[in-house]
């Protein structure tokens, strides 16, 4: 508990703290204002530009509520997801950078027990950061329904709101896992750059990969995010092809969960093994 302590003190006075949240809601803001402006307009291109009715209806299911709760999870866990992965890659790689490492080893700390605070205080701070997203994202689809002219009649929807606190733990654990990946590679390569590059790389190749190869990408860690959040409801109403994208909600639970472990792990482990002079 100690450990953790300082490490959250340490965080929280960190640019990297202020900074990386505050890129990301400014993102998801003008994103979802982007797209409420272009509703009108969309409306008038012809359905074989990408426009017209269908293209209508797509905003319209991203803007409306309750559905578009769902949305503003989806939006916070996938894109966020770019900026916890640069948040768990800073979080690391910075201490290598500036000799915390070894200063924290010389003192005589159990290095596992360190990284793995560290990791923690990574975690526990995305749940302030991950509610603060989906309430400005909740108030930015909004403004963008109010753009479009379309209301925001369902906002309090009790059978919505009832289901949100596992929506919002689900989105925090997509965040967690994450995050834990860019730890644990600019932990491994003693680099905050690597972690950030590496993890983002890999996001990407994911990203791509998925359209040729479903039956497996859907697996990996990145993907099964996509899996955790999405309403089972959906997937089956969506038919036999979206199921080849993505998996059970329960599997993609225990897969999240352990790549957020082995992540851990990998950190730790590196860290009882790394020789570190000077």
């Amino acid at each position: 508990m100690r450990l953790l302590q300082g490490e959250l003190r340490k965080l929280i006075r960190r640019p990297a703290s202020i900074i990386t949240p505050g890129i990301f809601l400014g993102v998801l803001v003008l994103l979802f204002l982007a797209i409420g402006a272009s509703y009108r307009t969309v409306g008038q291109v012809s359905t074989g530009q990408g426009g017209g009715p269908g293209a209508q209806a797509a905003i319209r299911s991203l803007l409306q509520f309750p559905g578009a709760y769902g949305g503003v999870v989806s939006f916070v866990a996938s894109i966020g997801g770019l900026f916890a992965i640069a948040y768990g890659a800073a979080a690391a790689g910075s201490d290598w950078a500036w000799g915390m490492v070894r200063v924290a080893v010389a003192r005589g700390e159990s290095r596992s027990r360190y990284i793995l605070a560290k990791l923690a205080a990574v975690l526990v701070l995305l749940v302030p950061a991950s509610l603060v997203a989906f309430l400005v994202g909740v108030a930015a689809v909004a403004m963008a329904a109010s753009l479009a002219g379309l209301g925001v009649g369902g906002i309090g929807d009790a059978a919505a709101l009832q289901a949100l606190p596992w929506l919002l733990a689900r989105s925090w654990l997509a965040l967690c896992e994450q995050a834990a990946i860019g730890f644990a590679i600019a932990t491994i390569a003693r680099s905050q750059l690597a972690g950030l590059g590496v993890g983002i790389g890999i996001y990407f190749v994911e990203s791509f990969a998925v359209s040729f190869w479903p039956e497996w990408v859907r697996y990996l860690p990145f993907s099964v995010v996509g899996s955790l959040l999405r309403d089972p409801a959906s997937v089956l109403a969506a038919g036999e092809q979206a199921s080849r994208y993505t998996i059970d909600q329960g599997l993609a639970l225990l897969l999240v969960l352990a790549y957020l472990a082995a992540s851990a792990l990998a950190s730790a482990v590196f860290l009882e093994r790394a020789e570190i002079t000077g």
